[in-house]
């Protein structure tokens, strides 16, 4: 398979309006891309992997008394198979372990894991880093759209953002299938995604249309760089302008264990989802798009995280991520 490298930002640039423009000619022709010079040390970064090696090597059963049971906010362990991303495919859940941190600015550390409790302040501090950066990220789409430099960033208080640790693995008894995923196809479901990567690969993306090549592009791994992806209700909000990208991963054959931290980043929840330019606003105050809805964000999240880990139904107004919102009978 062949690999790619990225479009690269770099954030220490001066010129805000050239790397606002080059951020925007990214989002909407790869709707992936990675930072560089984004002010969160390694050192940080590096401890947060290390509670996560922690974390995953607790015993199973210490981990499954924390196991995530639905609803929005979405805190707590999933096991094995317990996330299935691509249901329409995929035989049985993905291959890996996640463990997720939401709730801030106050995430309530008594009802976490004894590990994550240990390390409150790390993870808390780090998280605040993170959503600096998504802050910065967001405020450089606004201005390359030509809005005031907060149109995005100030309906992302971090209310409703998820930190996640991942550990990608072949449980101990269990045998690898041909059609197993370690996380299926999938499109994320907030505004953007920060990836943090620490040395094995596996993140695999769709190629932009004009990419002539195979359907599914590696993506290299590069330590010293935040990758960042536009998420789905992003790609709505700017009527299809930014690009909310498939992506997957498959680990290498020769690859046992993967680790990745993750942060989703997600509108407040009264967030109204409602295009943002004019002609796209007119057309659905006039009834000219009967198959859209108007739905909050938190509505919305809620029902896509409960269809993923099998608690509910579609949302009302379910965003499909390459066909924009669609409405759904009740």
């Amino acid at each position: 398979m062949a690999s790619v490298q990225l479009p690269s930002i770099d954030l220490s640039l001066k010129d805000t309006k050239y790397v606002a423009a080059e951020l925007k000619t990214a989002c909407q022709q790869w709707g992936f891309f990675t930072v560089k010079n984004h002010g969160i040390p390694i050192e940080d970064i590096s401890k947060v992997f290390e509670i996560s090696d922690e974390f995953f090597n607790s015993p199973l059963e210490e981990k499954k008394k924390f196991m995530f049971k639905g609803g929005r906010l979405h805190s707590g362990y999933t096991g094995h198979f317990g996330e299935k991303l691509d249901v329409e495919h995929q035989r049985r859940g993905d291959m890996k372990e996640s463990y997720d941190l939401a709730g801030f600015p106050h995430p309530d550390a008594n009802t976490n894991s004894p590990v994550i409790q240990k390390y409150f302040i790390e993870l808390k501090a780090f998280q605040r880093e993170c959503h600096c950066l998504s802050l910065k990220i967001l405020d450089l789409i606004a201005i390359g759209f030509g809005f005031p430099s907060d149109f995005f960033s100030k309906n992302h208080s971090s209310s409703e953002d998820i930190l996640r640790l991942l550990k990608y693995s072949v449980p101990e008894g269990v045998e690898r299938q041909k059609d197993d995923e370690d996380a299926g196809a999938h499109s994320d479901y907030g505004s953007i995604t920060l990836l943090f990567q620490k040395d094995a690969g596996g993140l695999q993306i769709r190629p932009p249309q004009s990419y002539n090549v195979a359907d599914w592009l590696r993506v290299s791994v590069d330590e010293n760089s935040v990758i960042v992806n536009i998420a789905d209700m992003l790609q709505f909000w700017t009527s299809g302008r930014l690009k909310s990208t498939v992506h997957r991963v498959r680990l290498d054959e020769d690859v046992k264990t993967r680790q990745t931290i993750a942060y989703f980043v997600t509108p407040d929840p009264e967030t109204l989802l409602a295009p943002v330019f004019e002609k796209e606003r007119e057309k659905q105050s006039e009834g000219k798009e009967d198959n859209m809805e108007t739905v909050t964000a938190g509505e919305w999240i809620e029902g896509r995280l409960n269809i993923t880990y099998g608690y509910g139904e579609a949302p009302r107004g379910y965003l499909d991520s390459q066909n924009g919102l669609i409405g759904q009978s009740s």
